[in-house]
């Protein structure tokens, strides 16, 4: 392989910068969760949205602190993107579909919940919540029709099963030795996660992950250098187009693409383009031996999550608001709008779980914030100078057979050339454009019952189909719409047409699995989700349930923290499109840094009180 010259400048300077973003120190108090101590609670908390942020916050606090903590939810349901729905077919039974995610990763981080606000008295089971892991983690369906599994949990040291070396001579054949760049790359990627989730995700300094990152990181003259555009590593490693995309499509997960991009700055890291250290996801979800990494289910679907953490919640006193919209935040409470009218809810501390861009224009609006105010009608507006991940149509099929060549988990990616891989990821660099079976493009495809046969009837099976594509347009004319005109405004941006061509690219696609031909003839019930959908049912910036994008302009310290604004000094926000980022396990990381700040103001509030 031939090297490049070595910028040592270039290197030191991205160091720093690299210590500075993907580093950062943690100041703010740190709470250990206790039982709440007794006597009257005389503070109110007000939490925006049921979402697995906003309960897992309202959990922590009450865990640790005695005060009225009450949820505001617009939906009859509870989780937001964090959920599941049934689907019943007369003379055939109930599907369960996921309505956002899918997969369950870093399930530490949610067994931590439960044990923490329980002072280590009960865990995650307790509650209801069994988690299953996935081996192997994900198929991987290239539009040839090879194919091979990926993602092989095993102890350090322990035989490879021979599903693994059968997978392991797939990559061989792909390029010479590709098994063992495949370990390369998994070495350096999984030094990137022992020092990347402490540090820059859970924003906890561990000096101990550095010697292991930096020699990853600086050996054979900054081959991995995590700061680069992700396929600049890539391409060092690998040959083989196919060996790349297997290495780097969960890039599609954090809204970037892996390719540079010259036409911007940095390659595009500082936008669209993922930054070599993003191959920790890789490592989260397909590193054979560390202990953080693999792929897992939740027995009875990601419902089965948001009830465990609301019983929790509720456990600990927590008060939840169903079937009720927040239209306005003040600082001393919100306006709601419930079936029997609108009415002020007071509160000392407000926590926004509702999607940080679609709150800063629909929720905090100047023009409310006095008491005198006329209390706002609903509205759907969001803040478009951020970057956003890209939207998703997905298909949520109810068949008549199951899907036996399908794995619980598995991507179809198109590598053939590199400008076809480039190609298949235009939606992430452009924004622009719909998806047909004249394009290039990558999908995602859930088969719940490989792991959880509750999923679905007997011999049959319930199928998620994730489509990326391009996100709603801000429209200003919606913005001085009332909230249902401009969403079905919003929905005309996703015709029939739009979706209809996309269902017949992924027929064709899925078709490459001989058994998945004439997969159309087997639907028995069809729904449907746009950008414009999860607009309507989650009011998230855009349309995109991925939140923001993670480009370092918007990547721990350079993304929304908890308190962004400073004219509202009792709020505070959670959620995908706050630090530390957009997933589940983020976002219960970024609620227990929320709660900390939380609990801390609201103990300022009661010394101040004291004092008076």
């Amino acid at each position: 392989m031939e090297r490049k010259k070595f910028d040592g400048f270039a290197v030191l300077t991205s160091l720093l910068f690299g210590l500075a973003v993907v580093v950062p120190i943690s100041l703010g108090l740190s709470v250990k969760p206790i039982h709440p101590a007794s006597g009257p609670a005389t503070q109110r908390v007000v939490i925006v949205g049921a979402g697995v942020g906003g309960l897992a916050v309202a959990a922590r606090i009450q865990a640790s602190i005695d005060c009225h903590v009450t949820i505001v939810e617009k939906n009859s349901h509870l989780g937001g993107r964090c959920g599941s729905f049934v689907r019943t077919v007369d003379e055939f039974g109930s599907f369960r579909h996921e309505r956002g995610a899918s997969l369950l990763l870093l399930p530490d981080v949610y067994r931590a919940l439960f044990q923490e606000c329980s002072g280590n008295e009960k865990q995650a089971t307790d509650y209801g919540l069994n988690i299953l892991q996935c081996s192997p983690a994900y198929q991987v369906v290239f539009d040839d029709g090879s194919r091979l599994d990926v993602g092989f949990p095993r102890a350090e040291g322990d035989d490879r099963s021979p599903a693994e070396v059968k997978s392991r001579d797939m990559m061989n054949s792909f390029e010479s030795n590709g098994a063992l760049k495949w370990d390369e790359y998994m070495r350096a990627t999984g030094a990137f996660l022992d020092c990347g989730l402490p540090n820059f995700i859970e924003e906890r300094l561990d000096l101990s992950s550095f010697p292991a990152f930096l020699k990853e990181a600086l050996s054979d003259f900054g081959k991995a250098w995590p700061l680069k555009p992700h396929s600049d590593v890539l391409d060092a490693v690998f040959q083989s187009e196919k060996m790349k995309a297997l290495a780097s499509f969960q890039d599609l997960y954090v809204g970037l693409e892996p390719y540079r991009n010259n036409e911007l700055v940095g390659g595009g890291v500082l936008k669209s383009t993922a930054p070599a250290v993003f191959g920790l996801l890789a490592a989260i979800e397909l590193h054979p031996s560390n202990s953080k990494s693999g792929v897992f289910a939740p027995v009875g679907g990601f419902q089965s999550v948001t009830e465990a953490i609301e019983r929790l919640a509720t456990e600990l006193g927590t008060t939840i608001l169903r079937d009720s919209t927040v239209t306005c935040i003040r600082e001393d409470g919100v306006h709601i709008d419930q079936k029997d009218g609108p009415e002020f809810l007071p509160a000392d501390l407000i926590v926004c779980n509702a999607d940080l861009p679609y709150a800063t224009k629909s929720l905090l609006l100047e023009h409310a914030l006095s008491e005198s105010a006329e209390v706002p009608p609903p509205m759907y507006d969001w803040d478009d100078s951020f970057t956003f991940s890209s939207g998703v149509i997905a298909f949520h099929w109810s068949l008549k057979r199951s899907c036996n060549e399908l794995n619980t988990h598995n991507v179809f990616l198109m590598a053939g050339s590199r400008s076809q891989a480039e190609l298949s990821w235009t939606i992430l660099r452009d924004n622009e454009g719909d998806v047909d079976e004249t394009k290039p493009f990558n999908f995602y495809v859930h088969r719940a019952s490989k792991t959880d046969s509750s999923a679905a009837p007997e011999g049959c099976d319930s199928i998620m189909v994730l489509v990326p594509c391009r996100t709603l347009l801000r429209d200003e004319v919606c913005s001085k719409l009332p909230r249902d005109e401009a969403i079905r405004k919003y929905t005309e941006q996703f015709s029939d047409d739009v979706v209809s061509n996309a269902r017949q690219a992924v027929f064709r696609r899925l078709a490459a699995i001989a058994s998945l031909q004439d997969l159309d003839k087997d639907i028995l019930d069809e729904v449907v989700d746009t950008p414009a959908t999860w607009a309507d049912q989650f009011h998230v910036g855009a349309g995109t349930p991925f939140a923001l994008s993670h480009g370092f302009a918007q990547l721990s310290l350079t993304r929304p923290g908890p308190a962004p604004f400073r004219k509202n000094p009792n709020l505070l926000f959670c959620g995908a499109s706050t630090r530390p980022g957009n997933g589940v396990p983020l976002v219960l990381i970024g609620a227990k840094q929320v709660s900390n700040k939380a609990i801390a103001a609201l103990k300022r509030k009661e010394e101040s009180k004291q004092a008076m």
